[in-house]
């Protein structure tokens, strides 16, 4: 029922793509500056719905705004990006070909970011190959754009050209090469391509490499990806620092893993009492709560993670709001939060599953 815990840091790599869509849009709105246009209406209405998360009204006012206003590249761009954000990948890698083409040969700064995004809506639509292929143009134009190459190895890793992908995660790794967050979402590439094996492999040569200096953290963090708790278990406590989320989250992991949920509660309880507020600890907590069946103890970790701004937390939090209503008999609200979740989320199988269910429940007075 509940989402998988993630790390709560990412490497920057994956970052640059897989963050909030709309705060790259900001970041680069001073490189679209210099185009000589005003933003007219539909346009700046389109820019703010973008900023807003409402991926439909501004994909919508960005279309009104190439129809009826100006054919300009950012609003293409914008477009792409509102298509990408709201999953119509094929219309959005459309739309950032129009951008492209509205380039005057020059290559700026900005075409390298509608590229990315381009190779980004190919991967979400499947198409691994022509992703890899804007990846390719980049890193022969930026021969060290080692985030090209992390894309490229992952798509190279979907079409099974495992050798392809060896070569490019090298050339990501040769800079960087004590970077054990790095190396964990490298393993993590490998694992979900179907690669377990070569993923063991990966990070047991690491583990193994005398010249390496790997703190107990990082041992123990790579102990875990490999399901050796025990190990695991041994390093992180070494490293425990009560005041940081990582260290805590993977440790309570550990012992989630083995079973021991009560430990497991009373790590991220204990950091919540220390530090304060943190939307994946307090995820992880009700997480804990609810396998030992405490489930108002789980909905109450669960609504104070939602009462903080951490939007990367949200969906598993609400998910897990509203499946832990249902648990608790409460049907009515179980299927308003439900449905909540889907119009925000429409595209989640397992949402609309329990929805079906929920729907032929209702509490009892």
């Amino acid at each position: 029922m509940f989402f998988h815990v993630r790390y709560a840091k990412i490497n920057s790599m994956k970052k640059k793509l897989l963050t909030i869509i709309t705060t790259a849009f900001v970041a680069s709105a001073a490189l679209l500056s210099g185009c000589g246009k005003k933003p007219t209406m539909y346009y700046d209405t389109a820019y703010a719905y973008l900023l807003n998360n409402q991926y439909p009204e501004a994909r919508d006012n960005f279309l009104k705004s190439l129809a009826e206003e100006d054919d300009r590249k950012d609003a293409y761009r914008g477009l792409g990006i509102a298509y990408i954000a709201n999953g119509e990948y094929d219309e959005g890698a459309a739309a950032l070909i129009k951008a492209l083409e509205k380039s005057n040969g020059r290559i700026k700064e900005v075409d390298y970011d509608i590229n990315y995004y381009l190779g980004y809506a190919y991967e979400k639509a499947g198409k691994y190959q022509e992703a890899a292929d804007v990846y390719t143009a980049i890193v022969n134009l930026r021969p060290k754009d080692t985030d090209a190459y992390y894309r490229r190895a992952l798509c190279r890793l979907k079409t099974e050209d495992k050798t392809g992908a060896d070569t490019d995660f090298a050339k990501v790794t040769a800079g960087d090469n004590d970077n054990y967050d790095l190396h964990i979402d490298i393993f993590y590439s490998i694992l979900n391509a179907g690669f377990e094996a070569e993923a063991d492999a990966y990070l047991k040569a690491i583990l193994e490499d005398g010249n390496r200096k790997i703190s107990d953290y990082d041992r123990g963090r790579m102990h875990y990806c490999l399901g050796d708790y025990s190990n695991a278990r041994v390093y992180l406590e070494k490293a425990k620092v009560d005041t940081d989320p990582e260290s805590i989250l993977v440790l309570g992991k550990t012992y989630e893993a083995m079973s021991d949920y009560s430990y497991a509660a009373s790590l991220y309880a204990t950091y919540l009492e220390k530090k304060g507020n943190n939307a994946a600890v307090y995820n992880q907590l009700g997480v804990c709560r609810w396998k030992l069946n405490d489930y108002e103890g789980a909905l109450s970790a669960f609504s104070f993670g939602l009462k903080l701004d951490a939007p990367e937390w949200e969906k598993e939090l609400l998910y897990n709001e509203a499946v832990t209503y249902e648990y608790l008999l409460d049907f009515d609200t179980a299927r308003e939060k439900m449905e909540a979740y889907l119009e925000k989320y429409p595209k989640d199988e397992a949402a609309q599953h329990e929805a079906l269910f929920l729907a032929t429940r209702h509490t009892r007075q």
